[in-house]
């Protein structure tokens, strides 16, 4: 069969859940519509400056959760990060400059904007995270076998100190373009333990993600399976 579903939309309302919750009239949606990826795009930036300091990845840049709360006058945005202390002190101490439109401006002039920091406990095992190493190594001009291969070596890491039954937990990586500077794209792809796709019980995590290289763009994907 061809996998050309995406794995969290097709598991949506059993396992998954949407990443941006808010609800908008007829004539409003396409404005609200772009408020939101603008949010979104905004602080996908902000958060990737943040991170150029550290030589760990410190949040989840994938997974930043968005909600217009319908009885508070509010933008609440949700970020994981392994550092929470760090991510406050680094946006308290740094200055941005940020451009936004005319439609994110209305939008955060009636709304109050409100920053939550969740920390993560085991980032190891957590799609987003390994994926954003892998890009930082590729580009670091890690050969992309090494990577991979350093990659489940910390997902293995993080499955023992999450204690995921290592029958039901299983990885797969998947890397494409131009592998080592090679004149013709290809795909490689390594897989350890179970990765169930059309299981829709299973809690499936996938991620996506680009590595800019010298070489050109490599496209990166990962799925984790924790049972």
């Amino acid at each position: 069969m061809g996998q050309k579903v995406h794995p969290l939309g097709f598991r949506l309302g059993i396992t998954e859940e949407h990443k941006t919750k808010w609800y908008a009239n007829f004539t409003n949606y396409a404005n609200q519509l772009k408020s939101t990826d603008e949010l979104l795009n905004v602080w996908k930036d902000l958060l990737k400056e943040t991170s150029k300091k550290h030589l760990d990845e410190m949040t989840d840049r994938s997974n930043i959760l968005i909600s217009y709360p319908p009885t508070h006058d509010q933008i609440q945005i949700i970020i994981f990060c392994v550092n929470p202390e760090l991510v406050i002190s680094d946006l308290k101490t740094s200055t941005y400059k940020i451009r936004l439109s005319k439609a994110l401006g209305k939008e955060l002039s009636r709304n109050n904007l409100v920053i939550i920091l969740k920390k993560v406990k085991t980032p190891l095992i957590e799609a987003n995270f390994l994926l954003q190493a892998i890009a930082k190594k590729l580009e670091k001009r890690m050969p992309f076998r090494r990577a991979i291969r350093s990659t489940l070596t910390d997902f293995k890491k993080g499955a023992k100190q999450a204690k995921l039954d290592p029958r039901q937990k299983g990885i797969k990586i998947q890397v494409a373009g131009r592998l080592n500077g090679a004149e013709i794209a290809r795909t490689e792809w390594v897989r350890e333990g179970k990765v169930p796709l059309h299981t829709l019980q299973v809690k499936l995590e996938y991620s996506t993600a680009r590595a800019q290289t010298i070489y050109g763009i490599l496209g990166l994907k990962i799925w984790i399976c924790k049972g």
